[in-house]
């Protein structure tokens, strides 16, 4: 297809799939959110191979022993939670006419603490619970939140993920490129926040995640050290009644390291201890679709 018309084509499905998001903020979140659950149901049902990766990753966190049934309904469940962030996230950049914020908790004692430091904060976590309301939420209460975002197929797709992000308070970087603004964020003390349970993009570091080899970002644990910020894990767990709580936990120590090869591979395994203790605990909406373990076999 000719470029001209294939960016004629994504201009007009962007403009057709915002518009979309529209009308679906406007009807009541307790149907949309009951929909979606439905359909996140329904497609794991055809979800084929991300369905089998998703059970192999639930089932390193639950054990080996863990009976096959129990596994199939914490993935169902898994994308259910998924239709539900879905719906949450094409429509948070919109008015809240149905206070979806008012589902969000936020117990922001210790980011507070950390904030005032001055150096700035680094948060990471999982792909669990609504990571972009959280986002949206710290930018509405701190003025700023930074972030790299991963690259979105097909391209209109990443125009409106884009859109809804930035629309949300968040300022998105490419993340081939964000090293240099989010270490600016940094320095003028601003909140930055990346998913790190997997390698998405630049380098990672083999360390050992519940038990067994990942490979993971070397992105915030490098930023960190950069600019002696605050580095802390943060928990996003959906509930049953569908309240989404966030939890900032006890900063990472990273004050005895210093920003050279040795010292990141050791402050990745620091990362990764956290991250261990967040997919234990947020594992009924962690959206392990994709490999995790490099041990794998």
């Amino acid at each position: 297809m000719p470029d001209r018309l294939r960016s004629l084509r994504d201009t007009t499905l962007y403009g057709l799939a915002l518009l979309g998001t529209g009308l679906v903020a406007l009807v009541p979140a307790s149907l949309v959110d009951a929909l979606a659950a439905r359909v996140g149901r329904l497609v794991y049902r055809r979800a084929g191979a991300r369905a089998d990766r998703l059970r192999a990753n639930l089932r390193v966190v639950v054990g080996a022993d863990a009976p096959d049934s129990q596994v199939e309904s914490l993935a169902a469940g898994v994308y259910a939670a998924y239709g539900q962030y879905l719906a949450e996230f094409f429509t948070m950049h919109w008015p809240d006419l149905w206070g979806r914020r008012r589902r969000l908790v936020v117990d922001e004692t210790t980011l507070r603490e950390a904030k005032r430091q001055g150096n700035g904060v680094v948060l990471f976590g999982i792909h669990a619970g609504n990571w972009d309301l959280a986002a949206s939420e710290c930018a509405r209460r701190y003025g700023a939140f930074h972030s790299a975002g991963e690259s979105v197929e097909p391209a209109w797709l990443g125009l409106l993920s884009n859109r809804v992000r930035r629309g949300a308070g968040t300022r998105l970087y490419d993340p081939m490129n964000a090293a240099r603004p989010l270490l600016r964020a940094l320095r003028d003390g601003d909140i930055i926040g990346l998913v790190a349970d997997r390698a998405v993009a630049g380098p990672g570091v083999d360390v050992e995640l519940c038990g067994r080899v990942a490979r993971l970002p070397v992105g915030p644990v490098w930023l960190a050290l950069r600019n002696g910020a605050p580095m802390l894990p943060t928990a996003i767990e959906r509930q049953p009644d569908g309240t989404v709580f966030v939890e900032f936990l006890d900063q990472v120590e990273l004050s005895d390291l210093k920003p050279n090869t040795e010292g990141i591979a050791i402050g990745v395994q620091r990362m990764a201890d956290a991250l261990t203790v967040l997919i234990r605990r947020a594992y009924p909406s962690w959206f392990a679709l994709q490999e995790v373990w490099t041990d794998d076999g």
